[in-house]
């Protein structure tokens, strides 16, 4: 080997060396950075240490939780976050809800009658995690297990022993005798230079007291904020709708047009909630026997306790003038109930009245469904669409035995007749419940700039039609598939359906305009 060869060798492997020295510098500078990671997350998760140079805070005054460095100013009588609980700020923190229009009536009273103590009904959620406070029954839902709960005004708003001092008092003057409940909510409020102070403790089942965070609901006007710039929330706030079937179709649509910032509702049906309506109605096993319009009336005060909503359990085909009083000032009424006969009396208040009317319903065992909407005189109404033919041609679902029963003739057997209920499931209605949500709000906004005008462009069409599944109805359709040249399932088609001169009921012609649906059979 010539001596140039060996030099050759003996550079390769002392790049070789440092090649690896370089390989293992790295690697214990990885596995060092890795180790203060985990020692950071020990200290900060595990052990709940803010980092040496911070600290999270909650500042009464604004109710928010900040980070401030150890240097910073601190504004007056904040709390530590983490000196909230023994196991360090990353524990949950208990919330504490309030309605704003209460404290405010609460403070009101105050000023006049300077009533320092104010007894509240309280309910806990999510073992002592989540509570609601009320000075006065609300509209909503009870829910929750109750706590008990107590209200004091403070000349001034006290510091943080103080405040564990005075809670503690309360709860040991007042609310012992409620021992038999887990929990205690007190909220301590003041009023300093014209603005609200307040703090809230929750004692625990241990004896043990932790300071909370008030979150106040906000009144009507901030409800809905966030559709503003969408939707022109003070027009739906004055409109009012009328919603006639309160069943899985038309609670979901109450629901929905709540919350999309209508204000003011009149609800509409006879029947009440049973078991086999569970499975597709919006309510729960909580409102079994209850009356469809007063479960949904609550839902949506959940939504927004501002509403103005009126009930009426009644019969639309015998109670037909009661009807007519009810939605004559409605701006649009919507009519989701289950046989013809009511659609054709609410159509023929639609036109006496002149109110835009939307139609809907699903189809056999909900393989699809059909939505009208009815400008009165401006283009088709119910009768101009819903011949004998096109129901005969276009069944609609049978969900309730009575139903049922009304349609066959009175030799057929019972059980036979129950063995031919067969529903949809509810994801099969709530396209058609959407549909008509999509043609309420565009109706009501109807010439307004909202951000959903567009639409007036795409849903020229009075009449539309979906289809969920090839069965029935659809079943000679084509296979949806990679196709849009062709009809097919899961898709909304707009037909053209022009009103008819010569129809009975809206025509031209004269002649005798019948109230229901004895005209077409």
């Amino acid at each position: 080997m010539s001596e140039e060869q060996f030099q050759e060798i003996q550079n390769f492997i002392e790049s070789s060396v440092e090649l690896a020295q370089t390989a293992l510098d790295v690697g214990n500078f990885i596995q060092e950075t890795i180790q203060g990671v985990q020692d950071f997350f020990q200290e900060t998760v595990q052990e709940g240490q803010t980092p040496s140079d911070q600290n999270l805070i909650f500042d009464p005054i604004t109710g928010d939780l900040a980070v401030y460095r150890k240097n910073d100013r601190l504004p007056p009588d904040v709390v530590v976050a983490d000196q909230i609980a023994e196991e360090g700020f990353f524990v949950d923190t208990p919330l504490v809800y309030m309605h704003e229009d209460q404290v405010q009536t609460m403070y009101h009273q105050w000023k006049i009658s300077q009533t320092y103590q104010v007894s509240a009904v309280g309910f806990g959620f999510d073992e002592g995690e989540v509570f609601h406070v009320y000075t006065s029954p609300p509209k909503t839902h009870f829910a929750g297990l109750p706590v008990a709960s107590c209200i004091e005004f403070l000349p001034k708003m006290v510091t943080n022993e103080e405040a564990f001092n005075v809670a503690n008092q309360i709860v040991n003057s007042r609310l012992t005798q409620l021992a038999n409940l887990s929990y205690s909510v007190i909220v301590l409020l003041a009023i300093e230079q014209e603005k609200l102070q307040h703090r809230v403790f929750i004692a625990q089942d241990d004896g043990s007291l932790v300071e909370g965070i008030v979150k106040f609901i906000p009144q009507q006007s901030e409800l809905y904020s966030r559709s503003q710039g969408l939707l022109e929330t003070s027009i739906l706030q004055e409109s009012k709708v009328g919603i006639v079937g309160l069943g899985s179709g038309g609670s979901s649509i109450a629901v929905e047009l709540a919350k999309a910032g209508i204000g003011n509702f009149v609800l509409i049906d006879f029947d009440r909630l049973e078991l086999g309506n569970i499975s597709r109605h919006i309510c729960g096993t909580g409102d079994l026997g209850r009356y469809k319009t007063k479960a949904v009336r609550d839902l949506l005060l959940g939504k927004n306790p501002y509403l103005n909503i009126e009930t009426a359990e009644i019969d639309v085909n015998t109670n037909l003038e009661e009807t007519k009083r009810l939605l004559k000032a409605c701006n649009l009424i919507i009519a989701a109930t289950d046989n013809n006969r009511s659609r054709f009396n609410l159509n023929s208040i639609a036109l006496e009245y002149k109110i835009p009317t939307i139609f809907g319903r699903a189809l056999t065992r909900a393989c699809g469904g059909d939505v009208l909407r009815v400008r009165s005189f401006e283009g088709p109404c119910l009768a101009c669409v819903f011949t004998k033919e096109f129901l005969e041609d276009r069944q609609e679902e049978i969900t309730q035995f009575e139903q049922a029963r009304e349609n066959n003739p009175a030799y057929v057997p019972d059980d036979e007749i129950k063995a031919t209920i067969q529903v949809g499931l509810s994801s099969d209605i709530l396209p058609i419940s959407n549909m008509i949500v999509k043609l309420a709000l565009l109706e009501l906004s109807r010439g307004q700039d909202s951000g959903i005008k567009s639409l007036e462009e795409d849903l020229i069409a009075d009449f539309y039609i979906w289809a969920n599944r090839r069965d029935n109805t659809y079943n000679n359709w084509p296979k949806m598939e990679y196709g849009s040249k062709t009809p097919s399932i899961l898709r909304w088609y707009g037909a053209k359906w022009e009103r008819n001169l010569s129809c009975v009921v809206c025509g031209e012609t004269p002649g005798a305009k019948k109230a229901d649906g004895g005209f077409f059979g």
